[in-house]
């Protein structure tokens, strides 16, 4: 049996199908009974006498229009770049009069609905009518949701649907149903969640015609975490700065506004201007420091890619460092040092060439392939875990893959043959290739597979594995046991030895939301964590998502708490501390308050900026609402910093000043791919077919040059310390009374600026509210 050409939506017919199947004729009308079985398992029996027979074949017409594209699930444990998405079932039987003449079966993949580049396109399906998905993808505190809904534009004019939301494979309505005539325009529906419990829920979409429901339900799902986040009785500030971004510290807040401030950049332009032979379009702050002997401002900075046409003497390049000087921190120059020869001459900036120079970190790698063992841990026999030396391995790391011990250079090398003949797949998904099953079967044996994410214990060159199974795995789903590419951010709570690892699940990328022509189009990123304090058990949880403040498409693409340059925080951290090779590491005693920013992607227009976010706890963290602003703005077209803002999560404090350092893009995010991997037009438009979906495509030979002149450089932004956030009056006055407050010391400082004419009034009371001052003391200013 097969569905006509026509079933999948390839002419203006997006509701009728046809299923053919072989039958010998018979005398009179044909019946037939078709049962469907769709991805997500709900079950639609159809009768219909709309069969005709034509040269051996019979041909049923049925109402059924295929709006479910599949369950997205994540696939677990074997990732190959792809959702799980199901597959419909369809069963017919024919009879004529009260006789059985045929039956057949068939099945179909719905990946077949989407177009395919490197990875399948889960988003906008041929055969998809409708467009409907919530406002957010994850609600937290939020007590009510809103999803839209309308028709999808160019296929049909309009039909009606019925809507409801249930939870996850449950057939109980929570809200709704919902009726709706749909158009091109969007509507809207607002439903309460705030007594759901933690957990995955559905919208379910049916088409209706004349009243009733036919075809098979679309589901859109979201996700509701129940934050248990509380405030304190006593606010310990604790040495440490409270900023003015809520009012957790506060019992009232009358008339107060709590807004985000931008920092200024300072010089507007980059440190660096591509000068020299030896520089790559992609370049790194390697350190910044203040010479007092020479009473100067020295960067030190480094290369890590640059054009695909120059890749075959890329590795003379990249373990260069080179120097920048400046003597007010604005006005940078490249010395002439006389010391590292480059093509013939040394007069350049070049301090050294750091190829038979590895660092320590490089040592260990290197000492890791030739002599880490593994074996699982056993209690029994191992003892106490060593908190101290606990790690995560991130999944595209050298670690444990590479180590000689493991023995995986034969199965890296069967994956991708098999991965390559697999069909409408390259394999190469997110960066790692699935591997096969070839290896000892034995349950003790430590098989890591490329992509998995697994927890060590460092003893020597013993490394045990304390759990049995991988932690995460590289993938797309939203279960909190995937992540797309590494994690992001490492952190160390020192004072109670908790390890805290940052990932990034991913929500499917329904219509409004994805973007088929983004790097990433197969889901929407959001923010999860995972931590332990003994090594052994493992906890999980969301951290953010996109909310109804973001743009259509946002998501997050990094994180970080921020600290001193030069400096992993506050504290020294465990000897593994950067075992975990995750994009950063970092390690902190308590505080009251942590700052850090969260790096938005804009998958829509292809650009991003950092953001302002804060947590007291490591675990729940907050940003600002409808007042919210990047950290750091992007620039208007054309300019260094227009496509891509990148913080390091780095301040150096020199002169009363933070000075801030980030990464400047001049082109969209996709344009990197254009500039280091692309070598000719015919590659790119066969290796990047979606970008011609972007709504900035105008040509390829346009799109060819914007991308090839994409340039990574090195910025700085400033603002006086702490200054990057604070309370306001709504109008003329407003007053803020603090919860009680613990203070270590004899002073409280207060950071303010007035405006003129401005001024801030403080009072002190006890705890029966008594004030401690004779009288109130006045903040004009700026101090």
């Amino acid at each position: 049996m097969e569905l006509n050409e026509n079933g999948l939506a390839h002419n203006d017919d997006y509701f009728w199908k046809m299923l053919v199947l072989d039958c010998p004729q018979a005398d009179g009308p044909i019946s037939a009974k078709v049962q469907v079985t769709q991805p997500q398992g709900f079950k639609q029996t159809l009768t219909t006498e709309d069969v005709h027979w034509s040269d051996g074949k019979a041909h049923v017409r049925i109402l059924y229009p295929l709006i479910d594209e599949g369950r997205y699930d994540p696939s677990h444990g074997n990732w190959n770049g792809a959702w799980e998405m199901g597959e419909y079932h369809f069963s017919v039987l024919l009879r004529a009069g009260d006789d059985e003449i045929a039956r057949d079966e068939m099945t179909l993949d719905p990946h077949g609905f989407f177009p395919s580049d490197r990875m399948i396109i889960s988003i906008d399906a041929h055969p998809q009518i409708i467009e409907c998905a919530t406002r957010q993808l994850l609600y937290t505190d939020e007590p009510e949701a809103v999803f839209m809904i309308r028709i999808r534009r160019h296929r049909v004019t309009c039909c009606n649907v019925e809507v409801d939301v249930t939870a996850r494979q449950d057939n109980q309505r929570l809200a709704g149903p919902w009726c709706f005539r749909l158009d091109n325009e969007w509507q809207q529906q607002t439903f309460p969640i705030d007594g759901l419990a933690t957990g995955e829920y559905w919208l379910r979409i049916r088409v209706h015609n004349d009243g009733e429901p036919v075809g098979p339900y679309c589901i859109r799902k979201f996700w509701k975490q129940v934050s248990e986040e509380t405030t304190p009785e006593v606010v310990e500030l604790a040495g440490y700065p409270q900023v003015m971004v809520d009012d957790w510290a506060f019992e009232k807040a009358d008339g107060v506004q709590f807004v985000p401030d931008t920092m200024e950049k300072k010089p507007d332009a980059p440190l660096i201007s591509l000068t020299e032979p030896h520089e790559e379009e992609m370049i790194g702050l390697h350190s910044l420091a203040w010479n007092e002997q020479q009473q100067r401002y020295e960067c030190v900075y480094r290369q890590s890619a640059g054009r695909v046409e120059r890749q075959d003497t890329a590795e003379k390049r990249e373990h260069l460092k080179m120097l920048l000087i400046s003597e007010d921190g604005e006005h940078w120059e490249k010395p002439r040092l006389g010391l590292v020869d480059y093509d013939g001459s040394s007069e350049n900036n070049i301090l050294r060439d750091d190829r038979n120079n590895p660092s320590a970190s490089e040592r260990e790698e290197r000492h890791d392939i030739e002599h880490a063992q593994f074996r699982f841990y056993d209690p029994e026999t191992d003892g106490p875990v060593n908190i101290d030396n606990v790690f995560i391995a991130s999944g595209k790391g050298y670690f444990p893959f590479q180590c000689n011990s493991l023995n995986l250079k034969e199965a890296k090398t069967a994956a991708r043959a098999e991965a390559g003949a697999a069909k409408g797949l390259r394999g190469d998904g997110l960066g790692v290739m699935p591997t096969t099953e070839s290896a000892a079967t034995d349950p003790d044996t430590f098989r890591p597979r490329p992509g998995e994410h697994w927890p060590f214990e460092k003893r020597g060159d013993l490394y045990l594995v304390l759990t049995r199974e991988a932690l995460f795995y590289l993938g797309v789903g939203m279960d909190l046991r995937h992540t797309t590419e590494s994690i992001r951010c490492h952190v160390e709570e020192t004072d109670r030895k908790r390890l805290l690892y940052y990932f990034r699940p991913g929500a499917p990328a329904y219509p409004p939301h994805g973007a088929v022509y983004d790097n990433m189009h197969l889901c929407l990123r959001c923010l999860g964590v995972v931590w332990t304090d003994d090594g052994i058990n493992y906890h999980r949880q969301f951290v953010l998502a996109p909310d109804a403040y973001d743009r259509i498409g946002s998501q997050f693409y990094d994180m970080g708490i921020l600290q001193k340059f030069d400096t992993q925080g506050d504290a020294a951290g465990r000897p593994v501390l950067n075992k975990s090779r995750g994009k950063i590491n970092q390690a902190f005693p308590k505080r009251s308050l942590y700052l850090g920013t969260t790096l938005l992607h804009w998958g829509i227009e292809q650009t991003q900026a950092p953001e302002l976010i804060w947590t007291r706890d490591l675990l729940h963290f907050h940003r600002f609402t409808n007042r919210r602003r990047s950290l750091i703005e992007n620039g208007t077209g054309g300019t260094y910093n227009h496509g891509q803002i990148r913080d390091s999560y780095k301040y150096y404090e020199t002169n009363g000043e933070w000075w801030y350092y980030y990464c400047a893009v001049n082109t969209r995010h996709n344009g990197y791919s254009v500039m280091g991997r692309i070598q000719d037009m015919d590659d790119y438009r066969l290796s990047r077919p979606n970008h011609a979906d972007a709504p900035y495509f105008d040509t390829w030979e346009g799109c060819m040059v914007d991308g090839k002149q994409t340039k990574y450089l090195p910025a700085i932004a400033r603002c006086q310390p702490y200054r990057m956030a604070h309370a306001e009056p709504q109008d003329i006055r407003g007053t803020l009374t603090s919860r009680p407050i613990r203070v270590d010391g004899e002073t409280l400082k207060l950071n303010a600026a007035t405006q003129p004419g401005g001024f801030v009034m403080v009072q002190i009371e006890n705890e029966r509210g008594d004030p401690v001052l004779d009288e109130p003391f006045r903040f004009e200013g700026d101090d």
